[in-house]
């Protein structure tokens, strides 16, 4: 009875760190953020948190991903201005998008975000993108910033 307890005991352990481990891997070393849609009242939804600030000369090495939770009823949309994201070609080369990621119902969605254009830049100008649901827009779903820093 006592060297059961023990195999369960060793083995939740196993479980644990095995899910600590792969909860601070990500792939390729990108830097993540994620974002989780709330229903807030009736045909009310947001994105939270609703300001991110990216600083290029640090988070853009690796590259950045999105993660991005739906744990509501209903399908929503991630949509920012401006930024783009990657994907994979049929031949294996990368290609980028305008960033509008539907997610599913009690889905979760992993997202390249293309660093393409910020690693041209070599002033300080800080950029704005706005971001919400589009699929919702006139539901009153209120959107967010991203703003991309020196």
């Amino acid at each position: 009875m006592k060297r059961k307890r023990l195999f369960h005991l060793a083995g939740g352990l196993m479980t644990a760190a095995l899910v600590g481990a792969l909860s601070l891997w990500s792939a390729a070393g990108a830097a993540e953020v994620h974002f989780v849609v709330r229903d807030v009242g009736e045909k009310r939804a947001v994105w939270v948190p609703q300001e991110v600030v990216l600083h290029r000369s640090t988070e853009m090495d690796d590259g950045i991903a999105f993660v991005l939770e739906n744990p509501t009823d209903r399908t929503h949309a991630f949509a920012a201005y401006g930024l783009f994201e990657e994907i994979t070609g049929a031949q294996g080369d990368v290609l980028t998008k305008p960033l509008r990621v539907n997610v599913t119902s009690e889905d979760t969605v992993r997202v390249r975000i293309s660093t393409a254009q910020f690693e041209r830049r070599t002033d300080d100008a800080i950029e704005e993108f706005p971001f919400f649901c589009p699929l919702h827009k006139g539901d009153a779903h209120l959107g967010g910033t991203i703003r991309v820093v020196p």
